[in-house]
């Protein structure tokens, strides 16, 4: 007995320990998406003014993951700044999605406890896992939650109680508040807890009434709330990110470029993993009581599969390092462990066995050749094999959300009553000039996002403002071209169309200091005209000719 506590404790200090080292690698990143500041604007007008909007007084649910910004504004509200919230949560969100990978692994090869620390390795050294702990979004809690869920519906399955099924119901229900595609676990659990028992009634209404409790409270709760707060039964995001044509085509696109930089090589294994447990593998004789596991394969190949057809309608993504892929890794690693070691075991002939170490080996060298190569692509500000896909590398991504800092902090700086900014860049320009933003794109816009103008079909990015609807905000600056940001200044653009609509064109300069940037830079956008004469005689202000 006391041989086994030591084995346990030993086992779940190096698991400890391989979380700990996830969080190290995902600090090499060191990014924060502007996408995050957008949940973040949220976050912080319902901790400062309880109102879970973008704007305030417009009720519009610009933002996917409910959970994680009620989580930011809950340590808002406890003093914590936003960007350190938000990282806080991330943190513990990834050691989380190894203790949920711990479990999974349990339901699904319980007799091998030490091989836990193989996926979980895998996935520390992941690129996607690593670069979006820190970097601000909801990922992480999805991944936790997406493979809790799944142990515990196969968990539930196999022991045919309420208390179990109640915990799966629990585990679905923030899941699906996590992201929306978390909801596809609601119609997965039904099928795989309420089918077995269907015939014994008593037992089927107890664990039926203990799955659907939390569910209903969690995610039938919020989507009442936002019948009443907001009107549309579903977010403002899903009509835009619906919008447009070619959205099956560049999403198969995103997924067959996901599979070449994650290496078909693991891609097919992982397929043939899920295949060989699913369809070929039987029990030992000491594997007594394994249909927990079978029971989670089955979960996990359909929750896969819907989950690839659901990044595929949406046309895939348009950050870099595939996170809405990322959920997929502990089950995938957890899969490929479990095949193996059952091959492994089945294999009687030293050549056989010798031959699967060594596919082993070559498999954790390609994974951890493709993972560091990845990352090195990824990293970058430009990379070619991504502008064919239009694809933001995170190195773009984090220039630009300090550089939209700086331009926020500037806007704070020279704020006047009234101020306003129209921008489609929503998150960290609009979050730190704390002024009431336009976003051209629409995600926080209900007329926009139903009926802007159709320019494209990059996710989240479908849609603009017309120029009558632009006008009629009559905002304050105007910001066409956040991208545009020089390290030296320019002739002033005159635009005969803004300038008769009340426009002028104005170049800032934001120094470095005021954003942490590397360098000062230059930007141009358009003011109002009655704005423009408050703003000459500034040092690092140049306006166009009143």
């Amino acid at each position: 007995m006391q041989t086994s506590k030591r084995s346990v404790w030993l086992r779940r200090t190096l698991l400890t320990a391989i979380a700990f080292a996830a969080l190290w690698h995902g600090r090499s990143y060191d990014f924060f998406c502007d996408d995050a500041f957008i949940a973040l604007r949220y976050a912080k007008n319902l901790s400062e003014h309880g109102e879970l909007t973008y704007n305030l007084g417009q009720r519009v649910e610009g933002f996917t993951s409910p959970l994680w910004v009620l989580l930011c504004s809950t340590l808002a509200s406890l003093s914590v700044p936003l960007v350190s919230a938000a990282r806080l949560l991330g943190a513990a969100a990834s050691l989380l999605a190894f203790w949920a990978l711990s479990r999974f692994w349990r339901e699904l090869a319980p007799k091998a406890p030490w091989l836990v620390l193989a996926p979980a390795a895998a996935l520390a050294m992941s690129a996607p896992f690593a670069a979006w702990i820190f970097g601000g979004l909801e990922t992480p809690l999805f991944v936790a939650t997406f493979t809790l869920s799944l142990a515990l519906l196969a968990r539930s399955a196999r022991k045919l109680d309420w208390q179990s099924s109640l915990q799966a119901g629990l585990s679905v229900g923030l899941c699906a508040l996590c992201r929306p595609e978390g909801a596809m676990l609601i119609a997965l659990g039904s099928l795989l807890l309420c089918l077995p028992s269907a015939h014994e009634r008593p037992q089927f209404w107890s664990r039926f009434w203990a799955w659907a409790s939390p569910i209903a409270l969690l995610v039938g709760g919020y989507e009442l709330f936002r019948l009443r707060y907001y009107g549309p039964p579903l977010p403002n995001t899903f009509y835009v990110k619906t919008s447009g044509e070619g959205l099956w085509q560049r999403g198969l696109s995103y997924l067959g470029f996901a599979g070449s930089e994650f290496g078909w090589l693991l891609v097919g294994a992982f397929l043939l993993s899920l295949s060989y447990l699913l369809l070929w593998d039987r029990p030992l004789p000491e594997e007594r009581g394994s249909t927990a596991s079978r029971l989670l394969v089955v979960g996990t190949s359909v929750a896969t599969g819907c989950h690839l057809l659901y990044v595929a309608r949406i046309g895939g993504d348009f950050l870099d390092l595939y996170r809405f892929l990322t959920p997929l890794l502990p089950a995938a690693f957890c899969a490929l462990t479990c095949a193996g070691s059952r091959l492994f075991g089945r294999a009687r002939a030293a050549p056989a066995r010798f031959a699967l170490l060594a596919a082993a080996v070559a498999l954790l060298i390609a994974h951890g050749e493709r993972e560091f190569s990845m990352a090195q692509r990824a990293t970058r500000v430009a990379e070619s094999s991504r502008a064919a896909l239009h694809l933001e590398p995170l190195g773009w991504t984090r220039l630009y959300a300090q550089r939209w800092r700086g331009i926020g902090q500037w806007l704070a700086s020279a704020r006047a009553e009234n101020d306003s900014t129209a921008v489609g860049a929503a998150g960290a320009l609009p979050f730190y000039s704390d002024l009431p933003n336009l976003d051209l794109f629409g995600l926080n816009d209900a007329e926009i996002a139903r009926h802007g103008r159709i320019i494209g079909n990059r996710p989240g990015h479908q849609r603009f403002a017309t120029m009558a609807y632009l006008l009629a905000q009559n905002p304050t600056f105007v910001f066409l071209n956040p991208e545009s940001t020089p390290l030296t200044p320019g002739r002033l653009r005159y635009d005969r169309s803004w300038m008769s609509r009340g426009y002028l064109p104005i170049e800032i300069r934001v120094d470095r200091e005021l954003c942490g940037c590397a360098e000062t830079f230059y930007h141009q956008f358009l003011v109002r005209r009655e704005r423009a004469s408050s703003l000459q005689g500034r040092p690092d202000v140049v306006v166009g000719s009143l």
